[in-house]
């Protein structure tokens, strides 16, 4: 599936979920918020949220330090 990931183009080869993607991707689902197609999506509504071809996603992962 064609996916676009902050802006880069990204072939997501799992279930088209986003708990799947982020995995793919490294991303801990801890400190991450994301938009799909520019709408926010709370993580208790990933397992609800499929992906589509060609959606837009945009990745925040928040890294602590001092």
């Amino acid at each position: 599936m064609k996916l676009t990931v902050n802006g880069d183009k990204h072939e997501h080869r799992g279930d088209g979920s986003i708990e799947t993607l982020l995995e793919e991707l490294g991303a801990k689902k801890e400190h991450t918020a994301l938009m799909v197609n520019g709408t926010v999506i709370p993580s208790e509504d990933w397992n609800a949220t499929a992906l589509k071809e060609n959606d837009e996603i945009e990745m925040l992962v928040f890294v602590g330090g001092g």
